[in-house]
């Protein structure tokens, strides 16, 4: 509805949810994409702010607490002031600018297609034939700084489970039964090793982390099944599939152990490859970011560990993508991304928009 106030030509219901968006400009021109993601999280809000979110929803058979916990309602204001601006002043814009509202960044429900994948299978990119994409990222940084990584900027991340199969019985003869809780026990503890012990990440980064673990209904019995979750980031494809052995070996060891059944699944839910920042793109448009935030800006030459599917967009076309420090004024450490108590300084947000209305302007000229 803000979009078509302005007078943008609006498309629907693109990856069930999703919005796109086209200014066209008074000049000739390439169509540059602009992205912002829009799904929150199952976390429950802390924060303790007058307008805390409240809401709840079920989430993995869970009932759980609905929160912006990433700041993609912020990434979605910014480019809603974004638009505004354009649109009010697109005789002056040299090509079109496609504004795309992305749903479900975090990932689809196990089972269905969703995020940037979907969107690109549903033909957004040859309907609107962008020739590059910009995109940003809130997070705890100094407020209203921009931090731009050159070359592989965000790793790649898969999704794993691990199913755990025993026997049940009661929790007063535990020799009755194949404990899916010890046999779970054991493979966290060894998950822990693969970074630490049994691979070389002295030139390539990895993360290998536990996120949900399920096990049992009641405190005296020993329960049939237990299940892991968890997450993987890597930077190289080789180092990936070293993890993902080094994870099926480890599962293949507690089996004989403990005799339990334990089955390994990965990419579950998908899988995002590395967000990669057209080196390019950084030479030519850095001045131009510096500029957008009065100096406020910096090169970041180690990437991180996040992932974001972004990644998809710009492995089809060039594309660049940044961070924007969103602490309060004066406040160096706050709670990131995913925390209970994240909080966004509204008053960063003028330097995200800024820098997404200079990179529009600029980049045909640069």
């Amino acid at each position: 509805a803000h979009l078509r106030s302005l007078g943008i030509k609006v498309e629907t219901k693109i990856a069930y949810t999703g919005v796109v968006g086209l200014i066209e400009g008074g000049l000739p021109g390439p169509t540059i994409a602009l992205r912002a993601d829009m799904d929150a999280l199952p976390v429950e809000e802390k924060t303790g702010l007058p307008f805390a979110s409240k809401e709840r929803a079920t989430y993995l058979g869970q009932s759980v607490g609905v929160m912006h916990a990433c700041g993609h309602d912020a990434h979605v204001a910014i480019l809603m002031g974004v638009a505004e601006f354009l649109a009010k002043n697109k005789e002056n814009i040299e090509g079109n600018v496609m504004l795309i509202f992305q749903p479900a960044e975090e990932g689809p429900p196990e089972g269905e297609n969703g995020g940037a994948k979907m969107m690109l299978e549903e033909g957004i990119f040859e309907r609107y034939n962008p020739e590059v994409i910009f995109g940003l990222h809130v997070g705890n940084g100094p407020h209203g700084y921009v931090g731009l990584t050159p070359g592989p900027a965000m790793a790649a991340a898969s999704a794993y489970r691990i199913k755990i199969k025993g026997v049940q019985a009661h929790g007063s003869r535990p020799w009755d039964s194949i404990d899916p809780i010890m046999a779970t026990s054991q493979i966290i503890e060894a998950l822990n090793t693969i970074v630490s012990r049994r691979i070389n990440i002295i030139n390539n980064p990895a993360v290998v982390s536990v996120g949900i673990v399920k096990a049992g209904t009641r405190n005296n019995i020993i329960p049939e099944d237990s299940e892991i979750m968890g997450t993987i980031r890597t930077f190289d494809p080789k180092l990936r599939a070293q993890v993902y052995d080094e994870i099926r070996q480890i599962a293949a060891g507690v089996a004989v152990g403990t005799g339990a059944e334990i089955d390994v699944e990965f990419d579950v839910g998908g899988f995002y490859p590395v967000t990669f920042n057209n080196e390019d793109l950084v030479e030519r448009l850095s001045p131009t970011l510096k500029e957008a935030t009065n100096n406020k800006f910096y090169i970041n030459n180690s990437p991180s560990t996040g992932a974001e599917d972004f990644s998809f967009f710009s492995q089809e076309i060039p594309g660049m993508y940044f961070w924007l420090g969103v602490n309060a004024p004066g406040v160096m450490k706050a709670p990131g991304n995913h925390s209970p108590y994240f909080v966004v300084d509204d008053g960063a947000l003028d330097e995200g928009l800024k820098s997404l209305i200079y990179l529009v302007l600029d980049y045909p000229n640069k």
